[in-house]
């Protein structure tokens, strides 16, 4: 009973607690990025530690948060076309959290927490929304198919497993042949009527993101929101261990939700994350 007070009383300081795991979610991730860009980075890494060690408490300044925000800016600009989609949300909650710690306006930054997420959410969605190949589901037939999607529940059916190897070596040996030869290859489907149930997940997938976008933006703090956005973190996480991204999505979560518990469930779900994001298992 102690310890459940203990884990009421920090999940109270929502703001603090978000801050906590992003700084550790961006620990991991500057540091498996840390060799690219290294001439840039080791200058910037070694004034700020440095400017840390000896200022951290005498200056109002966030030296850490600002060290980070420059390692994050540098990938980007170094590798704008390279850099996946959550390095831009990682760099607008790193800026909304620098920024917070100088206005201090709890409502500002929940606002801007708020914004960021509908617009990662609502671009997600109209971005498949758009693709052709997506929406026929086309997308989740081919990958499902070669045992990228839904790993988790593929081992339990070794028939299943068998066929996704056979596959995915189809299309490795198809992928080295010359491609003026105009060779092709049929994939064996995995499971039955997995055309159909493809293009229905398909369409599942971009209703419930918008259902998520405009829930967020209409209700932020409601815990049907945060239930229905649980949902869908968990489904994305069973779809595929996009653990980098679905960590960020559910610490945005803590900071918007007012329900203790489930922010309790938002952080075992980005501690989840943030163990497979270290042992390097899933997508980063």
């Amino acid at each position: 009973m102690k310890y459940w007070l203990d884990i009421k009383d920090k999940l109270h300081d929502h703001i603090g607690v978000a801050t906590q795991l992003l700084f550790i979610i961006l620990a991991a991730y500057v540091f498996m990025m840390a060799e690219e860009h290294h001439q840039w980075k080791i200058p910037i890494l070694f004034v700020g530690l440095l400017s840390w060690f000896f200022l951290h408490n005498k200056t109002k300044h966030p030296i850490i948060w600002i060290v980070i925000f420059a390692l994050l800016f540098v990938d980007l600009f170094l590798g704008y076309f390279r850099v996946a989609n959550h390095h831009f949300m990682t760099m607008f909650m790193v800026l909304s959290v620098l920024l917070y710690s100088y206005h201090k306006r709890s409502d500002v930054l929940l606002k801007n927490i708020q914004i960021v997420l509908v617009v990662v959410v609502m671009a997600s969605a109209l971005q498949k929304l758009m693709s052709s190949q997506f929406m026929s589901g086309d997308f989740y037939y081919y990958m499902t198919n070669r045992g990228a999607l839904f790993k988790v529940f593929i081992t339990f059916f070794p028939e299943s497993l068998e066929i996704a190897k056979i596959n995915s070596g189809s299309i490795v040996t198809l992928q080295a042949t010359d491609p003026n030869i105009g060779q092709s290859i049929v994939l064996k489907d995995i499971s039955p009527n997995l055309s159909l149930i493809s293009l229905i997940f398909a369409w599942a997938t971009v209703v419930v993101e918008f259902m998520v976008a405009i829930a967020i933006l209409w209700k932020p703090r409601s815990t049907w929101t945060h239930l229905l956005f649980t949902a869908m973190i968990l489904g994305i996480l069973c779809t595929r261990l996009e653990t980098g991204f679905m960590a960020l999505l559910a610490i945005s979560g803590i900071f918007l939700c007012s329900n203790l518990k489930l922010r309790l469930f938002y952080v075992m779900i980005v501690m989840g994350c943030i163990t497979f994001v270290i042992t390097k298992y899933g997508f980063p």
